[in-house]
């Protein structure tokens, strides 16, 4: 089963002027289509974030009707045509509704589309789409700049078609994909190397394991204390993971490994009889139960072990669903 997450986090230089956060993203399951779309709307257009919310349902939509089609057709002039004429219909629309002009809705446009064994890849303009291949991070598709860094092509541009990246492909080995935009990319993309930074892995894996509310939290509290500080454009992040190879389920995990997902110190000294306790409870919610029997089953106080289910709670292992605790996935 395929999870997603994705935040964005309006930048410091947004913040001090006043304008809105221009990145938007979308994670989506729509017609057995697992997508996660990203546009970061362009600084010198006035309603780009009004742009860049279209952007990401339309394709979102587009994608999810019409996958088949789109990665049977080997005409992929074709292909890039049909994206972003369907695209520039709905900006067109949006731009006679706000009373501008198709430009002042610019914005980039990354996106992944996944169903069954199949993949689609499309993107216009910078940021950075990378996939993990087995235990490798590797690039799908790089920034797309001019001449100067902050220069880019967007969705509205004349060369929007000519400079459109397209990738179809079968799944095989790939666990994961990560689209982000170019103020994210400060801080996980190396551009000499052009590599991914080694956390997107860790990001991928907590994907996996947590609950989709707890990661979407850690996601953001991250984005805001660390990734938004390297520069002052917003910053945004979608990832798209299923359980595989090393994204390991809990119980593959080694001690120190769910040390850390637990926010519990390695070196204490009754740190392996807890862990245990933690290891007992995850086998034992495969289905939910309530405090009573998860007390029985364990051997500790009601108190005791509405703390530690807190605990799972509070770091996206466990769930509570009215009075019963079952595990997040």
């Amino acid at each position: 089963m395929w999870k997603s997450v994705s935040c964005e986090v309006q930048g410091s230089g947004h913040i001090r002027t006043g304008t809105p956060c221009q990145d938007k993203t979308l994670t989506v399951v729509l017609n057995g289509v697992n997508i996660i779309a990203l546009a970061d709307g362009a600084g010198s257009a006035n309603l780009s974030h009004l742009g860049a919310e279209c952007v990401v349902r339309i394709i979102s939509e587009y994608f999810s009707s019409n996958f088949i089609m789109l990665f049977e057709n080997d005409d992929g002039n074709q292909v890039k045509q049909m994206i972003l004429e369907t695209i520039m219909i709905s900006l067109k629309k949006l731009a006679v509704e706000q009373d501008c002009k198709a430009s002042d809705l610019a914005s980039t446009l990354l996106a992944v589309a996944v169903f069954e064994e199949k993949y689609l890849i499309v993107h216009i303009g910078d940021g950075v789409i990378g996939y993990l291949d087995g235990e490798e991070l590797k690039i799908a598709s790089l920034p797309d700049n001019g001449e100067f860094s902050n220069e880019t092509t967007f969705v509205t541009s004349s060369e929007a078609l000519s400079s459109m990246q397209l990738f179809k492909g079968i799944i095989n080995n790939i666990a994961g994909f990560v689209i982000m935009s170019d103020g994210t990319e400060q801080s996980l993309f190396h551009k000499p190397s052009k590599s991914l930074a080694k956390a997107i892995v860790k990001l991928m894996h907590r994907t996996c394991l947590l609950d989709q509310t707890a990661i979407k939290n850690q996601l953001s509290a991250t984005f805001q204390s660390i990734i938004a500080k390297n520069t002052p454009d917003d910053c945004s992040i979608a990832i798209l993971v299923r359980p595989t190879g090393i994204l390991r389920n809990y119980y593959d995990l080694n001690l120190s490994e769910k040390c850390d997902i637990l926010g519990l110190c390695l070196t204490k000294s009754n740190i392996q009889k807890r862990i245990l306790w933690f290891d007992i409870v995850m086998r034992y919610l495969y289905v939910p139960r309530d405090i009573q029997s998860i007390s029985r089953h364990t051997h500790i106080k009601c108190t005791y072990a509405k703390k530690r289910l807190e605990k799972l709670i509070l770091c996206g292992l466990v769930v509570k669903r009215n009075s019963s605790y079952v595990k997040s996935n």
